[in-house]
């Protein structure tokens, strides 16, 4: 858009000070400044961004892959009525850091993060003036066009079983939530590796998460004198009626599995990097564990759900991509003296635990493990949550969430990846708020109980 000049010229300049003097007004020169004035405010309206012209090419490229029609995002940033109802509080959010969602710190001050989907100084500046100006719509015309919906190319995709969750009320750790896993047999003719992935529930309301594990049915399962397919078999036959079988924790005590990825809500496509993939066998089966929330206050809670999973796989890859996940507060369920409580009525109760690498399963043979990704997961009442690593006497903060949010969650991959050493250990601290609580805030696996989980995502050779 061609800008207006807004300094006059020196023959008016001269002009209209020869007239003033003329007319013996010189005293009355302060006349020309407020004119000049006048002229640059003019300019500078004609400069004031607009929605097609300058707001647009940012949510374009930022924003509207949520913000759009079939998209994860619950209104529109591709319309400049939506938007415009909504500049206020869009203002705010992107000032606020909140959005475009990106939990973890950026500014590498705690491990340094791909974050290319995050506002620059000049966008958030454009918005701002957008915002708190006139919303002007400008000219559609050049406009740039609204990005497909995110969608994994070249994927497969498998459904799980359609299901009407169904909760025990007097479950004190699941008292409005299911479990449920569901066999999936991949189809697989050749080993192959996972390199990315998109989950869609079919009722996005009440799918609170994914985890897809591998279990290999013709080996031996830990029940003697059973396979693994043995053991699924029971337990899919303990409930005729319904799909699939309980499963809080893992797919089931009896069954050696290995977790490939998990999925949350705010996720999309996800992409393993360059290189890495996570291993599956010709002989392995998924099973697909979907964690169902029906809280009175969700809609859709009486609703079948049937979820997608949609798995891009290649041949080969150069190391493996290992999930890893622990978390030091669900774990004190188990102990004789636990479970660890939270206390009522604080606003930041805070829970910290540690754990060796070698106490995460990772062969302590190998030399120092790359860290490709990080994902923390808390529950509603989750605040902050901070992972550090320490090696002899070095510590170092690799991840930290300053304002949690259960509905954008993601996995963060590391630009400059730290390291795992033999002797290296975890150190994770949440805090979380509980004053609306009345009693010790428990542990579990509903989504009014409590979770401290890490997740995180390494590279393994591939001879390990």
């Amino acid at each position: 858009m061609k800008q207006h000049d807004e300094r006059p010229s020196r023959r008016t300049t001269r002009t209209t000070i020869l007239l003033l003097h003329a007319r013996g007004l010189a005293a009355s020169v302060p006349l020309l400044a407020l004119s000049l004035g006048c002229a640059a405010q003019e300019a500078e309206t004609e400069q004031e961004p607009t929605f097609w012209q300058d707001v647009a090419p940012i949510t374009a490229s930022k924003c509207t892959a949520c913000h759009q029609e079939g998209g994860l995002a619950p209104f529109r940033l591709d319309d400049y009525i939506s938007a415009k109802a909504r500049a206020g509080a869009i203002d705010d959010a992107v000032r606020g850091g909140h959005m475009p969602p990106f939990l973890v710190k950026h500014d590498g001050s705690c491990g340094d993060f791909k974050d290319d989907e995050t506002l620059t100084a000049e966008e958030l500046d454009v918005i701002h003036r957008w915002a708190t100006g006139a919303r002007a719509e400008g000219d559609r015309a050049g406009a740039p066009p609204t990005p497909p919906v995110p969608t994994l190319e070249g994927g497969v995709d498998y459904m799980t079983p359609p299901i009407t969750p169904v909760v025990d009320p007097a479950d004190p750790l699941a008292a409005h939530d299911e479990w449920r896993c569901f066999p999936v047999d991949p189809g697989l003719d050749a080993d192959r590796f996972i390199t990315g992935y998109q989950v869609t529930p079919g009722v996005r309301s009440i799918v609170h998460h994914v985890t897809v594990y591998r279990v290999t049915p013709s080996e031996a399962s830990l029940a003697e004198g059973k396979t693994n397919q043995d053991v699924m078999t029971e337990l899919d036959d303990a409930s005729p009626d319904r799909p699939g079988w309980e499963c809080f924790g893992g797919p089931a005590d009896e069954l050696p599995f290995q977790p490939l990825f998990a999925w949350a809500p705010g996720q999309d496509v996800v992409e393993f990097p360059g290189g890495t993939g996570a291993p599956v066998s010709a002989k392995d089966v998924f099973v697909v564990q979907v964690h169902y929330n029906i809280h009175d206050d969700h809609a859709g809670a009486s609703a079948e759900d049937s979820t997608r999973l949609r798995l891009r796989y290649e041949d080969t890859v150069e190391r493996r991509a290992v999930f890893v996940g622990d978390d030091g507060f669900m774990t004190t369920l188990f102990e004789p003296d636990g479970p660890d409580t939270l206390p009522p009525g604080q606003q930041d109760a805070a829970y910290t635990w540690r754990r060796t690498r070698a106490e995460l399963a990772l062969d302590p043979a190998l030399p120092s493990i790359e860290v490709l990704g990080v994902m923390p997961h808390m529950h509603e009442r989750g605040r902050t949550f901070d992972l550090r690593v320490g090696s002899g006497t070095q510590e170092s903060c690799i991840a930290r969430v300053d304002d949690w949010d259960v509905h954008w969650q993601g996995v963060y991959w590391y630009r400059m990846r730290p390291l795992l050493d033999p002797s290296s250990s975890l150190e994770v601290t949440c805090t979380f708020d509980t004053r609306d609580a009345e009693a010790p805030v428990l542990p579990g696996w509903g989504t009014q109980n409590e979770m401290c989980n890490l997740n995180l995502l390494v590279a393994l050779p591939m001879t390990q």
